[in-house]
């Protein structure tokens, strides 16, 4: 009897649904690098099975090879063993030919899908990139702004310091001079009742 031939299912390939939340670069990022892992994994078994596939079909080949020089030997008794075995031959070549196109197409899918992947991932990180440039540039700026604001305060305080420093000069300025004339003055009226004039009674202590 022919040998049975296993079932073998068919890898089917999960699509994520959109749950419509808005995710971030870093779960962008993270989300497109799990899914290039699961490509790559798929894509090495599809082409392992491919690869099993081509070689038993070369065992095939070689089992009928060495089954017909049997027959050539033994033609009158091995007829039948040799139709019988043709007859699998070409039903396994035609299953495997059929498996081995659809493995085929199911490598180039991936294979789009990975191109696909690493597109979108290098757009994710282009984006990264300039956020981040954005975010630099952005942090600089403020920082010169608020150099230029301590330096224009500064400014503005030594400016004032200054103008009160010299209103207090010329306050003393005047001070002095009105303390020369009162102690002048001071000086006539006792001159003019005749008392005499202490030194100390017409001077103000100076500061």
């Amino acid at each position: 009897m022919p040998p049975k031939k296993k079932k073998s299912g068919k890898t089917k390939t999960k699509v994520k649904k959109e749950d419509g939340a808005e995710l971030s670069l870093e779960e962008q990022y993270l989300r497109t690098v799990q899914e290039m892992g699961s490509l790559k994994d798929r894509l090495a078994e599809h082409q392992e099975l491919s690869r099993r596939s081509r070689a038993s079909q070369e065992l095939m080949k070689e089992k009928v090879v060495e089954a017909k020089a049997i027959v050539e030997e033994e033609k009158l008794c091995k007829r039948e063993v040799a139709f019988d075995l043709t007859r699998q031959y070409k039903s396994m070549k035609e299953q495997l030919e059929s498996k081995v196109e659809y493995l085929e197409a199911q490598i180039m899918k991936l294979r789009a899908e990975l191109e696909n992947t690493k597109s979108q991932l290098a757009q994710v990180m282009e984006e990264k990139e300039r956020l981040q440039k954005e975010r630099s540039d952005d942090v600089s700026a403020l920082t010169n702004k608020l150099h230029s604001v301590e330096k224009s305060y500064e400014t503005i305080l030594q400016d004032a310091l200054d103008t009160l420093a010299a209103k207090i000069e010329m306050a003393r300025t005047k001070w002095d001079a009105e303390s020369q004339v009162i102690d002048h003055n001071t000086l006539q009226t006792l001159l003019a009742f005749g008392r005499p004039v202490s030194e100390g009674s017409t001077s103000h202590p100076r500061t």
